[in-house]
């Protein structure tokens, strides 16, 4: 049986190997993990920044390894003022944008 840490360290293997690829054409290439164990991997790997997922199509997804630096700590400092907020979540989302 494969376990979640042996499905990471494929999915990270196949990224080095591969290069950037759908999340659909990943799960198609390791075959011996179920779509279901891929998607939750691809989850975990992609919220501790171990991998990149970038919106495509409708309901497609690019998935990758970071650039070298992309995965440093972000500390999150909560605004209270919203307009003061929103203004600065606009500047974040474009600085990330054009990354």
């Amino acid at each position: 049986m494969t376990t979640l840490d042996d499905i990471e360290e494929l999915i990270t293997r196949e990224l080095t190997r591969r290069g950037a690829c759908t999340l659909e054409a990943l799960a198609q290439q390791l075959h011996t993990c179920t779509w279901n164990q891929v998607f939750m991997a691809v989850d975990i790997l992609s919220r501790q920044g171990t991998l990149v997922l970038r919106p495509l199509a409708r309901f497609q997804y690019m998935v990758s390894l970071p650039r070298s630096g992309a995965n440093a700590v972000h500390h999150v400092v909560p605004i209270t003022n919203t307009s003061v907020g929103i203004a600065a979540m606009d500047q974040v989302m474009n600085k990330e944008a054009h990354r």
